[in-house]
């Protein structure tokens, strides 16, 4: 079994079933939509059809109404729209534009007449198979057309390439199956689309006459329609009115001649028997999957489905069921999906050709949930309603099995993608947070970069004002040098002027470097007698010093003399031998040592003051001959000076001949020079337009650049926000 579903499954994943399914699944939101709006406007509860009756019914049933054609009513444009889009992406095709031609492709074969008329029914459910065929048909043609392209310069905008490159594809494969059509619509009066239904209903012709046999053949019909997207009720609508149109009619009829609803006059096979006792929850016997997977089914997807769906499929609207799990081209769906409608049809045929069920004799409101329809339907017995208990447990056995497997896939898969997801946590916070650091150092880069650019337009602005200025300034050379032409020749007078002047000045340089001369020995003279003085001096202050020893001598010889006579007072007295005689030589000693004393102090004084005064004309000295050495050293360096003037004036002379020759020359040449000067101020004109521009150009660059600074920050903003959209999706 498992080798079989692999099969099937490989089967089932090429690229136009691949992306018929994806077309179905991403069109869910507005199937659920447009099936709550229906299900409101059509409970078939008289309490809720009279409370649509009100005035705020009104609003509630127009609002209704609106939802339902913005999403079930268009469902063919829908699918032409997103299955054009994955199966151009499998191609590698631009997606939107292959949906685009899909969609535009599929509008031409809904045009009924000559005006533009267009079939509104087409673009609803019944439209679902033609739909599917054309954008099949139109993104292949694309496809084959996409190597017929224009190719324009790649400085061009990504979009405008884009433009110009599906340009061909798109109107050839728009034309082309606008063309075919209205072909056969001119031969035959059908559509492309119209062909195929009706070579679809030829196969299924054995139905008519409304047996056993046919209504299974019927039955199986619809369903392998509704199993790959198409509508089958409206296919095989022609075949059922033809088979068993006027059963029900006829039913009605005898019952209201007071005939018993078991009577075998009545009619088995009739619509009704079909809406009441088969398509119990939808085609399939909807019903039956949402109750098997209640029973048995762990998975979380499925489980929410059932969840979503039931309440629609308990009033015979299964969109969700068959788009949600989905049953459309599930290989492990499609025999149950065969199976239970033509068993419970086997079962209600039997039940009621052997009396056991009431047949149908009132014509019930296709939304009316099982058991009350049945029960209405066979005109108030319950032997309705236990026929449909018997069929949905038929159906939900026949379910089970295949139900169980399907589950355990999806477990495995939801397991699976749990650890998925918990590895893409970790994933997308790394590549986020990646992500942020980037563009927050690009960010950093281009505030930086704006910053320079910001730099140098200032330096430009800057350099083009100094340009400004050396243009006025290139004008005021002009006019300077037009003037200085017309004032060479008064300097040529000058000039002569300056060679008398010259002259007279190198007679009185000579004169005075003469004097300077004579000078210069006076003071050489000076130098020599004071350096003299400045000798003596100083070998007077070396006799003082040596006077002060001298004194220093007589003083100490004072002293001793004094202590000497205090000795001799003293020994007289104690021995008393030759008493006087000591006393008187005592009493001289004494009075010379005071008066050597009383001398030594006044040469002292003497001394000191003669030291100072030594001392003094000493320092005068050394101080007069540094400021003599100092004169004489400036009298030398004036006598260069005025031998370097008196060159200087010679060499002055010999150049205000060589101007007074040259001057001519100058002139031609101050002529040549405001001709440049004129062709640099142009240049420099051109140079500073050229840079406004740049500086314009930078501006430019600089504004780009906080727009992409702004952009980066938006970024920042956006992928935060993505990762917390991705991480609460991650968990629901």
């Amino acid at each position: 079994m498992e080798n079989i579903l692999q099969r099937a499954d490989r089967l089932f994943q090429n690229r136009y079933i691949s992306s018929i399914k994806k077309a179905f699944t991403i069109t869910l939101p507005l199937i659920i939509l447009g099936s709550i709006a229906s299900l409101v406007n059509n409970i078939p509860i008289n309490i809720v059809q009279a409370g649509l009756s009100t005035p705020v019914g009104q609003v509630i049933r127009t609002v209704n109404s609106a939802v339902w054609l913005g999403s079930t009513a268009i469902m063919a444009i829908l699918i032409a729209w997103t299955l054009g889009y994955y199966l151009g992406n499998t191609y590698k095709l631009n997606g939107t534009l292959s949906a685009l031609t899909s969609v535009s492709a599929y509008i031409t074969i809904c045009v009924t007449t000559s005006d533009g008329g267009i079939s509104l029914s087409r673009l609803g459910s019944s439209g679902l198979f033609g739909a599917i065929l054309i954008a099949i048909l139109a993104t292949e043609l694309y496809h084959v057309f996409s190597s017929f392209k224009i190719s324009i310069s790649e400085d061009t905008a990504e979009e405008v390439q884009q433009m110009f490159a599906a340009l061909f594809p798109v109107m050839l494969s728009v034309f082309c199956i606008a063309l075919t059509n209205s072909i056969l619509l001119i031969i035959s009066g059908k559509r492309i689309d119209e062909w195929i239904y009706t070579a679809l209903s030829f196969l299924f012709s054995a139905a008519n006459g409304g047996g056993l046999a046919g209504t299974l053949f019927l039955v199986f019909g619809i369903h392998i329609f509704w199993f790959f997207g198409i509508h089958g009720g409206n296919v095989m609508d022609s075949i059922m009115v033809s088979a068993f149109g006027e059963n029900l009619i006829h039913n009605t009829d005898l019952y209201a001649l007071n005939h018993n609803a078991f009577d075998e006059q009545l009619a088995i096979i009739s619509k009704g028997f079909l809406d009441t006792f088969v398509f119990m929850g939808g085609a399939g016997t909807s019903l039956c999957i949402i109750i098997a997977v209640f029973i048995i089914a762990k998975s979380r997807y499925m489980r929410s489905i059932a969840k979503i769906s039931g309440i629609f499929t308990l009033f015979n609207m299964n969109e969700i069921v068959l788009f949600g799990f989905p049953v459309i081209l599930s290989p492990i769906l499609l025999i149950p999906f065969l199976l239970t409608p033509l068993t419970v049809t086997l079962i209600s045929w039997s039940a009621m050709s052997f009396g056991l069920v009431a047949r149908v004799v009132t014509e019930v409101h296709w939304a009316m949930p099982p058991l009350i329809s049945g029960y209405l339907a066979t005109g108030g017995h319950l032997s309705g309603s236990i026929l449909q208990i018997i069929n949905i447990t038929a159906g939900i056995l026949i379910y089970l099995p295949f139900i169980r497997l399907m589950d355990r896939r999806a477990v495995q898969k939801e397991a699976l993608k749990d650890d998925n997801t918990a590895l893409l946590k970790n994933t997308l916070n790394t590549v986020i947070e990646k992500i942020n650091n980037s563009t927050g150092e690009v960010n950093g880069e281009i505030t930086d970069f704006s910053i320079v650019l910001e730099s140098v337009v200032r330096d430009l602005n800057v350099l083009s004002a100094q340009m400004q200025q050396q243009m006025q300034l290139m004008h005021t050379c002009d006019e300077y040098m037009r003037t200085m032409d017309t004032s060479m020749g008064k300097t040529d007078a000058s000039i002569k002027i300056v060679l008398q002047n010259l002259e007279h000045t190198h007679t009185l340089s000579v004169t005075g470097a003469q004097n300077l001369q004579q000078t210069m020995q006076e003071m050489e003279e000076t130098f020599f007698s004071t350096r003299k003085t400045n000798e003596l001096a100083n070998q007077l202050n070396l006799y003082c010093e040596q006077l002060e020893k001298i004194l220093k001598s007589i003083e100490n010889i004072s002293m001793q003399a004094a202590a000497l006579s205090c000795n001799v007072s003293t020994e007289a007295a104690r021995t008393d031998v030759h008493c006087k005689e000591f006393s008187v030589m005592a009493a001289d000693i004494k009075d010379l040592s005071e008066a050597t004393a009383k001398v030594v102090s006044d040469i002292e004084g003497l001394l000191q003051g003669m030291k100072a005064n030594t001392t003094d004309m000493i320092e005068r000295s050394e101080i007069s001959l540094k400021q003599v050495e100092t004169g004489r050293q400036q009298v030398i360096d004036t006598n260069q000076l005025f031998d370097e003037i008196v060159q200087n004036t010679q060499n002055t002379q010999v150049q205000c001949h060589g101007v007074l020759k040259y001057s001519s020359e100058v002139i031609g040449e101050l002529q040549q020079m405001n001709g440049q000067l004129q062709a640099t101020s142009h240049f420099f004109a051109e140079t500073a337009s050229h840079m406004s521009k740049a500086a314009a150009q930078v501006r430019d660059r600089s504004d780009e650049s906080k727009e992409m600074m702004q952009k980066l920050r938006k970024l920042n903003v956006e992928t935060s926000l993505l990762k917390v959209n991705a991480l609460e999706n991650l968990e629901n």
